[in-house]
């Protein structure tokens, strides 16, 4: 690794100093050696004021709370368009990012804030003599905090857009000022969610105006997630528009909710993630599921939901640690049976039955297992399962009171998650 350090060279480890001019053939022969790019130096300053915001967003959600907040605080904001608009309204300062750069908007909006003076404001280092000079020989002013959002891509590919408008929906200028205003965290604070207004709104009051290292670096790392994520949509939406598929395949996971451990407890942090955008074939509605909890969960509805398909009856399955240990359809139990399963005198709805056969098909496996019913669940099948050592239950609904009974299972503890009964599961 290689830094400037007080007009000398330091290489390491072990570091050692060279007396070598900034951008000399030395510099350049030294650096090739290390084979990475030097850092520019400059000293990190904990908190930096916001004084000068660019504000670019296609989401106007939450613009105006933000507006108000930044003319309280007197914030100089450059923006475009309809952005610069609104914010005049909200009572902003506003300077449109075409009379700060010279550079009028052109190629209908597809180069807006690809400028020099836009990006100098983001990536200078700040505290290092060369930078500050070359800021100051081209009128470019330091810029504090960005606040972008981006084109809605995937929308356009949901929605059926023909090649050209997905296309038109790939941003450009917005990563490029994300990733800039990112790599320049020492200095620069980058918003690049509605989500993260409050939090930022937060920090600047609690700081006096300004917004720590920390906070900057957090930002920073969710804005490369973001624009990670977003690469990879267009990849993958782009390698199935050609004849010759790309080799590389780039897959973003965004994380819906904690789980309670992965495969075993001590596998933390675990996430249950949605990919590339996709939405879950289920909701929690009640308790903290884990790894195996919902691999067990997703397999069992899939059997329950091709049962009822097949046979037009209600089906329940009983699973534990992915393996299936009983399935049934509804069909009326026994005299034998009933006395055999211990349901004497429960009510049996329909749904009550296929949840006793299940359940009954190995009771010894099904000890803590999860289960899966096809139909709503009624008060009849949540009564019997209670009593049951159970870790939770996949299912379409629930009848209020039926949900209630199963929510107060185990303290609390007991899964209950509501299916997609819509949801398509995808080619394997």
């Amino acid at each position: 690794q290689a830094i400037w350090l007080k007009g000398k060279l330091r290489v390491g480890p072990p570091c050692i100093d060279f007396c070598v001019p900034h951008g000399s053939l030395q510099s350049y022969l030294l650096l090739a050696m290390v084979g990475t790019l030097v850092a520019v130096g400059g000293e990190v300053v904990d908190k930096v004021q916001v004084k000068t915001a660019l504000v670019s967003v296609y989401d106007k959600t939450g613009l105006k709370e933000l507006g108000e907040f930044l003319a309280a605080q007197k914030v100089h904001v450059l923006s475009t368009g309809g952005t610069a608009a609104k914010l005049r309204e909200y009572g902003c300062t506003v300077q449109d990012v075409a009379d700060y750069t010279g550079s009028p908007e052109i190629l209908d909006g597809r180069v807006k804030t690809l400028h020099p003076k836009v990006h100098g404001g983001l990536l200078a280092a700040r505290g290092v003599e060369k930078h500050e000079k070359e800021m100051a020989e081209h009128g470019i002013m330091p810029i504090d905090l960005v606040i972008v959002n981006l084109y809605p891509f995937r929308e356009a590919v949901a929605k059926g857009g023909d090649f050209a408008h997905c296309i038109e929906n790939i941003d450009i200028g917005g990563p490029c000022m994300i990733r800039a205003s990112a790599k320049n965290n020492a200095s620069v604070t980058i918003c690049s969610s509605p989500s993260q207004y409050g939090k930022m709104m937060e920090q600047v009051r609690e700081n006096g105006g300004s917004t720590t290292w920390a906070f900057r670096k957090n930002m920073a790392a969710a804005a490369y997630a973001l624009t990670a994520a977003y690469d990879a949509s267009v990849s993958q939406w782009m390698a199935t528009q050609v004849t010759e598929p790309p080799p590389t395949k780039t897959v973003a996971f965004e994380i819906e909710r904690p789980l309670k451990y992965g495969c075993n407890p001590h596998q933390l942090p675990a996430g249950l993630c949605a990919v590339n955008g996709g939405k879950l074939p289920f909701e929690v509605l009640s308790g903290v599921p884990g790894y195996i909890n919902l691999l067990d969960a997703v397999n069992a509805w899939q059997l329950v939901y091709e049962l009822a398909k097949g046979t037009g009856k209600p089906a329940a399955a009983s699973f534990k640690h992915v393996s299936p240990a009983g399935a049934a359809i509804s069909v009326p139990l026994s005299e034998t049976e009933i006395e055999v399963y211990e349901v004497k005198g429960k009510p049996l709805s329909e749904v009550a039955t296929a949840y006793v056969r299940a359940r009954n098909a190995d009771p010894m496996c099904s000890f803590g297992d999860f289960v899966a019913i096809s139909h709503k669940v009624d008060v009849a099948t949540a009564n019997i399962l209670k009593i049951e050592v159970s870790d939770g239950i996949i299912a379409p609904g629930f009848e209020p009171e039926a949900l209630e009974i199963l929510k107060a299972k185990k303290g609390g503890k007991f899964i209950v998650l509501q299916a997609d009964n819509d949801f398509e599961f995808p080619e394997m």
